[in-house]
């Protein structure tokens, strides 16, 4: 199937000859491109002209692709894709771990970034299953945000306001882990500035004890050691409980 024309990716890369290599790559493929050559740049033209789909380098003068996603993240939902030199197994979870929904290493294949553009735009477009804008639903967890309420195996569930943020934080961004800082920033806000990340240990333990079947082994909101959190809807379960 041909990818929609009214897609646009955004390129974002310190190097004119990639920049010219990728957008031209993509173009046959169909897709609309943007380029910028600085992460500053890239997140004026975000806000100025949404892309559909941003591809960062990581190693960049001034501002790096890492910190760029985190700025991403803070406003969009945007989908992220690196594209780097940077191909150590700890740059990898590094950048998916900030937010980014793939990684490609350079040198590259055209045809597998092609493949893996179509892919993560492919994904961005289905509705997440079971939520709505209003109602967050999976197995044992049903969260109505206009009502601020959850229930939980069919029980309702008292959350401090803080709790319910970082629940919604959490499920928001289901399957994907959320370092201590980008739980500080989602769910504690401008107060994140008098917060630490044992503040955000403490809230999962308390978070844990009102949601999970058995705190001392949770299954919904999983830790990635030395990494952070992350919440694993029940039909999303690899089958293996985490630590």
């Amino acid at each position: 199937m041909a990818p929609d024309t009214r897609a646009t990716v955004l390129i974002v890369d310190n190097e004119p000859s990639i920049l010219e290599l990728v957008a031209t790559r993509l173009e046959m493929a169909g897709y609309n491109t943007a380029r910028s050559e600085t992460a500053e740049q890239a997140l004026r033209h975000i806000f100025t002209s949404p892309p559909d789909l941003a591809l960062l380098d990581i190693d960049m003068p001034g501002m790096d692709g890492i910190a760029l996603c985190k700025r991403i993240r803070e406003v969009s939902d945007l989908p992220v894709i690196f594209l780097t030199a940077m191909g150590t197994e700890t740059d990898r979870v590094r950048g998916l771990e900030v937010g980014g929904d793939d990684y490609i290493v350079k040198p590259f294949a055209p045809a597998e970034l092609v493949a893996r553009v179509g892919a993560a735009l492919r994904r961005a477009a289905l509705p997440p299953v079971g939520r709505t804008e209003e109602r967050y639903a999976d197995e044992q967890v049903v969260i109505d945000h206009t009502a601020h309420a959850v229930t939980v195996r069919g029980e309702p569930v008292s959350l401090s306001p803080l709790e319910y943020r970082l629940l919604a934080a959490l499920v928001r961004n289901a399957g994907h882990v959320l370092s201590h800082d980008r739980l500080l920033d989602l769910a504690w806000g401008p107060d994140s500035l008098d917060a630490s990340p044992e503040s955000v240990r403490l809230y999962i333990s308390y978070l844990r004890a009102k949601i999970e079947e058995d705190r001392r082994h949770p299954r919904l909101v999983q830790t990635v050691r030395e990494f952070g959190y992350r919440y694993v809807p029940p039909r999303a379960r690899s089958g293996s409980a985490a630590a």
